[in-house]
């Protein structure tokens, strides 16, 4: 009798060992995601540079095709509205643009960063860095948007339009262009520099902005302060892209042409 239980237990534990064996080898053929070091040092970069066009870059630019009298006024519109746009995007931009939700939007899951984690790996390089570097282009889109609204707006008027415009234009269309769930990701686009979600967002919001502002009181009658800060932030911008993504195509690459869809992004490499 005795016997017979231990042979009835052996085939019930062998049992559940083979039920068990799918899920045991499933998860030892899924690699843990690892991070590679150069990929993590060079996003860090990035963010640093981009980080670079804003301030003192684009605060430059747009600072020297003002007037004197409000030059400071537009420096500062712009670093204040880069900072408010880094701290929205770790409340609530981020899990709106790369959270887990529809095709519009992202959902609320990472409301605040939560469970991102030291470990947490996005593709080769920690969450933590694909979320800072991102962050930086939250702060950036906004900063150009600004640039069609100089001399037009007050301070405060700035803050709010920012809040506004990040919660229900930036993320929605980050999420739809760059998150996997997103609606156009899915249909295929391809943005690799940011053509979509930074420039042709920010500079039709800006048309839109200034259309709707209307034109500035005393331009052109009163002279701009001086081309020269306007020169300087694009040296700087202009540097800075180029650290990024290169500038100039190479002669035999420009010879194929410069579709993207065919060449990809070696067309705009050195």
């Amino acid at each position: 009798m005795k016997h017979a239980f231990r042979t009835a237990g052996a085939l019930a534990l062998g049992a559940v060992a083979l039920a068990a064996l799918p899920a045991w080898a499933q998860a030892a053929a899924t690699p843990k995601p690892v991070v590679n070091s150069g990929d993590a040092a060079w996003m860090l970069t990035s963010t640093l540079l981009v980080l670079l066009m804003i301030l003192p870059g684009l605060a430059l630019f747009y600072g020297g095709l003002t007037r004197a009298k409000n030059m400071l006024s537009t420096m500062t519109q712009i670093g204040a509205a880069a900072c408010l746009a880094m701290l929205v995007w770790v409340a609530w931009g981020y899990t709106m643009a790369f959270g887990d939700g529809g095709s519009f939007v992202g959902g609320f899951g990472k409301l605040f960063m939560a469970g991102v984690t030291p470990d947490s790996v996005s593709g080769t390089i920690p969450e933590y860095v694909f979320a800072r570097f991102q962050m930086t282009f939250a702060a950036i889109t906004l900063a150009l948007v600004l640039g069609g609204t100089v001399e037009r707006m007050k301070f405060a008027a700035v803050m709010v339009f920012g809040l506004i415009w990040l919660t229900i234009v930036y993320f929605p269309i980050a999420h739809m262009v760059w998150a996997p769930g997103g609606l156009f990701f899915a249909m295929g686009a391809l943005d690799f520099a940011g053509g979509t979600v930074v420039h042709i967002n920010a500079r039709v919001s800006a048309l839109v902005a200034a259309l709707i502002l209307g034109q500035r009181i005393g331009y052109p009658i009163q002279r701009i302060t001086t081309i020269v800060w306007a020169s300087i932030g694009t040296v700087i911008a202009i540097y800075v892209a180029r650290a990024l993504t290169g500038l100039r195509v190479r002669p035999e690459v420009e010879r194929e042409g410069l579709d993207l869809g065919e060449h990809g992004e070696r067309a705009y490499d050195h």
